[in-house]
């Protein structure tokens, strides 16, 4: 009988390790094929179970320096940041700072968009869950400034003062940074404290958050550096500094570790004392519907809710980053992806990325994940081609003297069409995205700069156009 005890202790965790390293061959594999097809220079991966960690890989180098990654790197977590904003307010609703339906004038007095009636109207609540009326464009057209002053959020937050609402207070979900802007300007006013300092003391020191930060420098301090943009699929280190008024939306840094803490914390695996049961139970409920399945919550998005495929999640994304994170309260299954290089046309890639992990975990064959061949971008240039060559066309047509004159009325409206397609050209853009061009500049700064070839040459062949059509 001790014997066969004994035999039972020796062999069993031999066969827990063997069964799991396939699931980590096959994670590693997957991983590392998106890596290469993206051409991403750093990457960090974790993934949680039962409050335990699972599986953590790093890959790559930082930018700036290319420092080798690891589990305790900063990134640029990107709209992911909201979710520990919207915690940092719970924070606040738990201590009885504030309250959830409070308007948000009630904390900062100053507060005020276009429609001063309206803007009283708008709560914290609202803000949180993005039903203030404010429009994704307004949210965009404040972000990614680049600010380094020490009141970049409250300065930020005042150049609000001239927004339209798009949509009735309360009625409608509209994603925008704009939101969470104001609430980190409201967690300013409340406590005293710069958001940065808050954030640190109320949820990265309770969570064991140990390399996260919510400005500049203690983002730098504890070894954050700037990542890649992505020009024609490949990486080029950053131009895009960090932007202090962008935390509370966007700008926050944390490294896997840090993100598996907060994993534990929303699986309740851990920290069960930060929040009581009413306001955890409030902080990852749907409140709001925004599409098929899915909702958001009080700074997180839901999907599936109350079903056995039920998860919490966020992705977020930078100029130079994109991450990625999940929770499967069904399988208690949590996961982050850190990446340190982005455009906004191949984010999709990190999505499939993150359900064929997810079906690796659960036994399931790995989704396929897109190519990542810059179409757009490739399709443009070959448009940028043909126009050069109607340039050279018109060039050598107007140094023969071949235009007949009876071709020359329809030159002219042709030039005329082609010069005022150039004027439109990324305003059309613009409108088409729903995005301001310092947006599309910084997102996809490959795309706008061929877009800016485009106009140029068009306006070029139009300009040409009209003057041979004005010759003799």
């Amino acid at each position: 009988m001790a014997l066969l005890c004994f035999l039972f202790v020796l062999f069993v965790p031999t066969a827990q390790v063997s069964a799991e390293q396939p699931i980590e061959e096959k994670l590693n594999n997957y991983i590392e094929n998106y890596l290469k097809e993206y051409r991403v220079p750093g990457a960090s991966v974790a993934i949680v179970q039962n409050g335990k960690i699972f599986y953590t890989k790093s890959w790559g180098v930082t930018g700036e320096s290319e420092q080798p990654v690891n589990s305790e790197t900063p990134f640029t977590i990107g709209s992911i940041s909201k979710s520990l904003t919207g915690l940092g307010i719970m924070k606040l609703i738990n201590e009885n700072v504030i309250e959830l339906d409070d308007p948000v004038q009630k904390y900062i007095p100053w507060f005020t968009l276009e429609d001063q009636q309206a803007s009283a109207q708008i709560t914290i609540k609202h803000l949180l869950t993005h039903t203030s009326g404010i429009s994704t464009y307004a949210g965009l057209a404040i972000s990614d400034k680049e600010s380094n002053d020490t009141d970049a959020i409250k300065n930020n937050v005042k150049s609000l003062s001239n927004v339209k609402l798009t949509a009735p207070i309360g009625v409608k979900h509209q994603y925008s940074n704009a939101n969470f802007l104001i609430l980190g300007a409201l967690i300013e006013e409340v406590t005293d404290q710069s958001f940065a300092e808050f954030m640190e003391q109320n949820v990265f020191v309770p969570l064991e958050m140990k390399n996260a930060g919510a400005d500049r420098d203690s983002a730098y301090s504890k070894g954050y550096l700037s990542g890649y943009q992505s020009w024609f699929g490949y990486p080029r280190k950053s131009s895009v500094a960090y932007d202090n008024s962008g935390a509370p939306y966007g700008y926050i840094t944390a490294s896997v570790e840090d993100m598996i803490q907060y994993i534990k914390f929303i699986s309740k695996q851990d920290f069960n004392h930060y929040l009581n049961e009413e306001n955890m139970n409030l902080y990852g409920t749907p409140h709001i519907q925004t599409g098929e399945d899915r909702y958001y919550g009080l700074g997180i998005r839901i999907s599936n809710p109350d079903s056995k495929d039920e998860m919490l999640w966020h992705s977020g994304s930078t100029p130079d980053s994109h991450a990625e994170l999940f929770y499967l309260p069904e399988t208690d299954l949590g996961g982050v992806i850190l990446t340190n290089k982005n455009n906004v046309l191949e984010e999709e890639g990190l999505y499939y990325l993150k359900f064929g992990m997810i079906n690796i975990l659960n036994g399931k064959e790995p989704v396929d994940i897109p190519e990542n061949t810059p179409t757009i971008q490739l399709v443009t240039i070959l448009f940028i081609c043909l126009l050069f060559g109607l340039f050279i066309y018109l060039m050598m047509s107007a140094k023969s003297n071949k235009i007949y004159i009876y071709k020359k009325g329809l030159l002219r409206v042709a030039g005329v069409t082609l010069f005022g397609f150039s004027i439109g050209l990324i305003p059309l853009l613009i409108y088409s995205v729903r995005s301001p061009w310092h947006t599309i500049s910084v997102f996809s700064p490959d795309l706008s700069l061929l877009t800016i070839i485009t106009a140029v040459i068009l306006a070029l062949n139009g300009l040409l156009s009209i003057k041979i059509s004005f010759e003799k």
